[in-house]
């Protein structure tokens, strides 16, 4: 008979022999029928079949060994998971145990940024709905500290190999919501299924890498982006593909047609607009910018509505390699700025004004922003007019922005670039400075309403001259000219 002990048995789907190599761990899949076999304290029972692995890089690969600072571990497992309600976009996490302590914890990789959590015990005052959880919005998990909620979504596992502490059965939907914390602290709360599966609490934060050395003496993450080449399933185009671990859907440069990445390969969706102009920036540019190597991978052209006037300004996206992460370019009306993304525990907002590493930065605008044209590569499945509500806070250093999408929220830095220190990275001529034109049109309109203003001017003295000497008065209302504007970056 078992015993809670036993860590060796035959698999309940094929009867191939499993071991437990490590006490915490209470799944497995199957290396030979790919079930995820689930360690109960009586026996073992097969909980369902997991699919293949899709290829996502990691060198954190199934059975390697290092040191994470003076504590030996080994990877003992992966799960991959995705979206249930957008499929198409897994990502991974990599269950690290540490053999001489007993513990372990998961560690993932998202848009450059490295985390670690481990399960944590469930507040006191238990956990808030998960209907009740909106991006952006604060939560107090007793005993743990306040978070702001970054994503709120229901989450499938797809495959998995190896061992975990646990693992939903494979297809099994469970809602989720990611927090983080002010100092770097990152968390997920897994819901379950709201049935036989119960709630759980994982916290920890966000890592150096640097923190794991492997015994093969191998980086865990290499220093530059690789670029490899997809073919458009179109028009045959090849097109650059620099983040395959994290690209999730690719626009042709050359005809349009937009495409989901599956396997390496892609899946054409449809056709998307080409964007009315060229943008400056090309796209496959690659440059030194502040001491970053970064590529130039896609370029999104928004808008948005004010007043019955249409404004519009233009995004880059960077990516820098798996240590740098995506960047941000936005220019709008000649004027650029740099934009990084930020932990949304970093910024707290308090009314007319938003709190970013001790400084206060006052709000500006708030405006719907639209995209309208788009081509290259992205980390999230881009549409041609997807809309997001997004808030500026202006500081004396810069701009931290705020994108609320209806799943999610997104935070970012907007620091002013030169467009000389813009084209010396780039190689590049540089680009048309302020005021001589750009998103809107506002400084076009602006020019021709003066000179309307002027001849209108000319007008009247000439008409007061040739008349019979009487005076007129009246009053010219000069419209407001101003093009909206804030920091692109998801």
């Amino acid at each position: 008979m078992s015993t809670p002990f036993d860590r060796a048995a035959a698999c309940p789907s094929c009867g191939a022999p499993i071991t437990f190599r490590f006490a915490g761990a209470m799944a497995q899949v199957c290396k030979h029928c790919k079930f995820v076999v689930a360690r109960t304290d009586r026996d073992l029972r097969a909980v369902g079949r997991v699919a293949d692995l899709v290829e996502i890089p990691t060198p954190l690969q199934l059975g390697v060994t290092g040191r994470w600072g003076n504590e030996p571990f080994v990877v003992d497992g992966r799960v991959q998971l995705d979206r249930a309600g957008a499929p198409g976009a897994p990502w991974q996490e990599i269950f690290i145990a540490f053999p001489a302590s007993g513990r372990w914890t998961w560690v993932a990789y998202a848009q450059g940024r490295w985390y670690a959590t481990s399960e944590a015990p469930l507040p006191l005052n238990g956990l808030p709905p998960w209907t009740a959880l909106q991006p952006g919005g604060r939560v107090h998990l007793e005993g743990h500290g306040v978070f702001t909620v970054i994503e709120v979504g229901r989450r499938r596992v797809i495959s998995a190999e190896g061992e975990m502490p646990y693992v939903a059965a494979p297809g099994v939907v469970t809602g989720f919501a990611d927090i983080a914390g002010p100092r770097g602290e990152f968390g997920t709360i897994d819901y379950g299924d709201g049935r036989s599966i119960p709630p759980k609490l994982y916290l920890g934060r966000q890592i150096d890498p640097a923190v794991m050395q492997l015994d093969t003496g191998a980086p865990v993450e290499m220093p530059t982006a690789q670029v490899t080449a997809v073919t458009c399933p179109n028009c045959g185009g090849n097109l650059p593909l620099a983040a395959p671990g994290t690209a999730e859907r690719i626009v042709c440069r050359y005809c349009g047609t937009t495409s989901d990445l599956a396997n390496g390969a892609l899946v054409a969706l449809g056709q998307a607009p080409r964007p009315p102009e060229e943008p400056y920036l090309p796209l496959g540019a690659e440059g030194q910018l502040r001491g970053m190597r970064v590529l130039c991978i896609g370029y999104v052209i928004r808008g948005c509505t004010v007043e019955g006037e249409r404004y519009r300004w233009r995004e880059y996206l960077l990516y820098g390699g798996p240590r740098v992460g995506y960047l941000w370019l936005m220019e709008e009306d000649g004027a650029w700025q740099l934009v990084t993304p930020l932990s949304g525990g970093e910024v707290h907002v308090n009314g007319p004004t938003a709190q970013y590493q001790g400084r206060t930065y006052a709000w500006k605008q708030s405006v719907h922003a639209q995209v309208e044209y788009v081509i290259g590569e992205f980390y999230w499945k881009v549409e041609i007019g997807e809309t997001v509500q997004a808030a500026e806070y202006q500081g004396p250093d810069g701009t931290l922005s705020i994108e609320q999408a209806p799943t999610e929220v997104s935070t970012s830095f907007c620091a002013p670039l030169s467009g000389k220190e813009l084209a010396a990275a780039f190689h590049l001529a540089p680009p048309p400075k302020p005021g001589l034109g750009g998103a809107g049109g506002a400084s076009s309109r602006a020019v021709l309403i003066l000179v309307i203003i002027v001849l209108l001017l000319i007008a009247l003295v000439l008409f007061s001259d040739c008349g019979s000497g009487g005076g007129s008065g009246g009053v010219i209302f000069f419209p407001s000219v101003g093009s909206p504007s804030f920091g692109g970056g998801k």
